[in-house]
């Protein structure tokens, strides 16, 4: 009895460690590296739950099968299953690093989702940056005018990329506002092509102190899905991306 105590006290410790790791994070998936709804755009979630899969359920059923204190070897036993744990998280949050957004970059007409992987050393070093860690960056874009650059970006647009995958053509958001203005769209067309989705639109709104005269939208794309990026309708100020898959 006294034994079987333990190894229930033991594995019970062990999910409750795994679990704080796990929930952390989704804290930074959810609201530093993948904001919504890049996350599951991107396809994220499929290996995030590969973590906490490993890490919250199997790791801790893992400890209640294995421990036993009269066991000579129980020491050698805990420290593989955490060795396994510690490498699956380690592998998967390196992948879900690699496949971040680096960027949201304003191409003038449109927005677009940057992964890191999309990015080659190359265009960083000549657009001396580096890719931002604690979540994408805003960013607009200007026309390439060096020859070796315009050849590079209308090889990048043919494979549905664009100038945002090329740090030396990134400016500040703010020098585009005028532009982005200028093609961006209203809400009002917007709801009666989603008139089944209208209150969900109007509540996201809502939510972000907005409604359909004080903001306007223009298509973001993110992989092969595009959503409205949500701009103030005086200022461009970017307010966020609306979870309402877009007709294209």
């Amino acid at each position: 009895m006294k034994t079987s105590m333990s190894r229930y006290r033991a594995s019970g410790t062990h999910f409750l460690i795994s679990l704080v790791v796990g929930f952390t994070l989704l804290m930074l998936c959810w609201f530093m590296w993948y904001p919504t709804p890049m996350l599951s755009a991107i396809g994220g979630y499929e290996i995030f739950f590969l973590i906490v899969g490993i890490d919250v359920i199997l790791g801790p059923a893992l400890t209640l099968v294995v421990f036993n204190t009269k066991k000579k070897w129980l020491v050698l036993d805990l420290l593989v299953i955490v060795v396994l744990q510690v490498y699956a998280f380690v592998y998967g949050v390196s992948t879900l690093l690699e496949a971040r957004p680096a960027y949201v970059a304003a191409l003038g007409k449109s927005f677009q989702v940057v992964q890191a992987s999309e990015i080659t050393d190359g265009n960083l070093e000549k657009g001396k940056a580096t890719l931002p860690l604690w979540g994408p960056k805003l960013v607009g874009t200007f026309e390439p005018t060096d020859p070796a650059d315009l050849s590079m970006a209308r090889a990048i647009e043919s494979v549905g990329g664009s100038k945002g995958y090329m740090p030396q053509l990134h400016i500040p958001y703010a020098d585009m506002s005028k532009e982005i203005l200028e093609n961006a769209q209203d809400f009002d067309a917007l709801e009666k092509d989603n008139e089944d989705q209208k209150a969900d639109i109007q509540a996201w709104l809502k939510s972000h102190d907005c409604d359909e005269k004080k903001c306007k939208y223009q298509p973001i794309r993110i992989r092969v899905s595009t959503f409205p990026a949500v701009i103030d309708a005086k200022t461009a100020a970017y307010l966020g991306i609306m979870p309402l898959h877009l007709k294209m």
